[in-house]
Protein backbone atom coordinates (compact mmCIF):
# COMPACT_ATOMS: atom_id res chain seq x y z
CA UNK A 1 0.00 0.00 0.00
CA UNK A 2 2.82 2.45 0.80
CA UNK A 3 4.56 1.75 -2.51
CA UNK A 4 1.36 2.68 -4.34
CA UNK A 5 1.22 6.01 -2.49
CA UNK A 6 4.82 6.75 -3.42
CA UNK A 7 4.08 6.12 -7.11
CA UNK A 8 0.98 8.32 -6.98
CA UNK A 9 3.03 11.08 -5.35
CA UNK A 10 5.83 10.82 -7.96
CA UNK A 11 3.35 10.77 -10.83
CA UNK A 12 1.53 13.81 -9.44
CA UNK A 13 4.77 15.79 -9.18
CA UNK A 14 5.77 14.85 -12.73
CA UNK A 15 2.39 15.92 -14.10
CA UNK A 16 2.52 19.20 -12.22
CA UNK A 17 5.93 20.16 -13.60
CA UNK A 18 5.33 18.86 -17.12
CA UNK A 19 2.34 21.16 -17.62
CA UNK A 20 4.37 24.33 -17.25
CA UNK A 21 7.36 25.14 -19.39
CA UNK A 22 9.37 28.30 -18.97
CA UNK A 23 9.72 28.63 -22.70
CA UNK A 24 8.44 31.48 -24.82
CA UNK A 25 6.56 30.34 -27.92
CA UNK A 26 6.28 32.73 -30.86
CA UNK A 27 5.24 32.52 -34.50
CA UNK A 28 6.94 35.29 -36.46
CA UNK A 29 5.84 36.28 -39.97
CA UNK A 30 7.65 38.76 -42.19
CA UNK A 31 5.10 40.55 -44.39
CA UNK A 32 7.37 43.51 -45.05
CA UNK A 33 9.23 44.44 -48.23
CA UNK A 34 12.62 43.82 -46.58
CA UNK A 35 14.58 40.91 -45.15
CA UNK A 36 14.94 40.82 -41.38
CA UNK A 37 18.38 40.30 -39.88
CA UNK A 38 19.58 39.72 -36.29
CA UNK A 39 16.07 39.25 -34.89
CA UNK A 40 15.92 38.50 -31.17
CA UNK A 41 13.22 38.28 -28.54
CA UNK A 42 14.18 38.82 -24.91
CA UNK A 43 14.26 37.32 -22.38
CA UNK A 44 16.13 34.39 -23.90
CA UNK A 45 18.98 32.65 -22.12
CA UNK A 46 19.99 31.10 -25.49
CA UNK A 47 20.50 34.64 -26.90
CA UNK A 48 19.41 33.60 -30.41
CA UNK A 49 19.71 35.82 -33.46
CA UNK A 50 17.85 34.76 -36.59
CA UNK A 51 17.26 35.95 -40.16
CA UNK A 52 13.83 35.96 -41.73
CA UNK A 53 13.28 36.54 -45.43
CA UNK A 54 10.37 38.33 -47.05
CA UNK A 55 7.07 36.39 -46.87
CA UNK A 56 8.60 33.81 -44.50
CA UNK A 57 7.21 32.46 -41.22
CA UNK A 58 9.10 30.75 -38.41
CA UNK A 59 8.27 29.15 -35.07
CA UNK A 60 10.62 30.69 -32.50
CA UNK A 61 11.18 29.42 -28.96
CA UNK A 62 12.98 31.31 -26.21
CA UNK A 63 14.39 29.85 -23.00
CA UNK A 64 13.18 31.75 -19.95
CA UNK A 65 14.76 29.46 -17.35
CA UNK A 66 16.84 32.26 -15.79
CA UNK A 67 13.88 34.63 -15.35
CA UNK A 68 12.31 34.69 -11.88
CA UNK A 69 10.24 37.85 -12.05
CA UNK A 70 7.45 39.46 -14.04
CA UNK A 71 8.13 41.57 -17.10
CA UNK A 72 7.55 42.26 -20.76
CA UNK A 73 9.20 40.97 -23.92
CA UNK A 74 11.38 42.98 -26.28
CA UNK A 75 11.66 42.19 -29.98
CA UNK A 76 14.45 43.81 -31.96
CA UNK A 77 15.79 43.32 -35.46
CA UNK A 78 17.62 45.04 -38.28
CA UNK A 79 15.97 46.06 -41.54
CA UNK A 80 18.48 44.63 -44.03
CA UNK A 81 17.55 47.19 -46.73
CA UNK A 82 18.53 50.32 -44.79
CA UNK A 83 20.26 48.85 -41.67
CA UNK A 84 17.73 50.49 -39.33
CA UNK A 85 17.38 48.82 -35.93
CA UNK A 86 13.75 48.36 -34.87
CA UNK A 87 12.81 47.52 -31.30
CA UNK A 88 9.46 47.14 -29.54
CA UNK A 89 8.42 46.17 -26.01
CA UNK A 90 5.28 44.02 -25.80
CA UNK A 91 3.31 41.47 -23.80
CA UNK A 92 3.70 40.19 -20.28
CA UNK A 93 5.15 37.14 -18.56
CA UNK A 94 4.94 36.19 -14.91
CA UNK A 95 7.65 34.50 -12.85
CA UNK A 96 9.45 33.55 -16.06
CA UNK A 97 6.43 31.80 -17.59
CA UNK A 98 4.55 32.83 -20.71
CA UNK A 99 0.83 33.30 -20.07
CA UNK A 100 -0.25 32.75 -23.67
CA UNK A 101 -0.01 29.48 -25.56
CA UNK A 102 1.68 31.28 -28.44
CA UNK A 103 2.32 34.89 -29.43
CA UNK A 104 1.91 35.66 -33.14
CA UNK A 105 4.15 38.45 -34.40
CA UNK A 106 3.71 39.96 -37.87
CA UNK A 107 6.29 42.42 -39.18
CA UNK A 108 4.89 44.90 -41.69
CA UNK A 109 6.73 47.73 -43.47
CA UNK A 110 5.89 50.33 -40.83
CA UNK A 111 4.64 48.41 -37.79
CA UNK A 112 4.82 45.20 -35.76
CA UNK A 113 1.52 43.48 -35.03
CA UNK A 114 1.30 41.35 -31.86
CA UNK A 115 -1.53 38.85 -31.35
CA UNK A 116 -1.64 36.66 -28.24
CA UNK A 117 -3.33 33.30 -28.60
CA UNK A 118 -4.87 31.25 -25.80
CA UNK A 119 -5.71 27.72 -26.96
CA UNK A 120 -5.82 25.91 -23.65
CA UNK A 121 -9.28 26.03 -22.07
CA UNK A 122 -9.15 27.41 -18.56
CA UNK A 123 -11.79 26.63 -15.99
CA UNK A 124 -12.89 29.28 -13.51
CA UNK A 125 -14.32 27.83 -10.33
Amino acid sequence: MKLKNVWVYILSILLLFSCRSNEGKFMITNKSNFNIDSLSILPDSKQQLIRLGKSKTIDFFTKMNKVTSDGSYVISFKNSENNTIISKRFGYYTNGYQIEDVINITVLNDTIMINSKFDTPYEIK
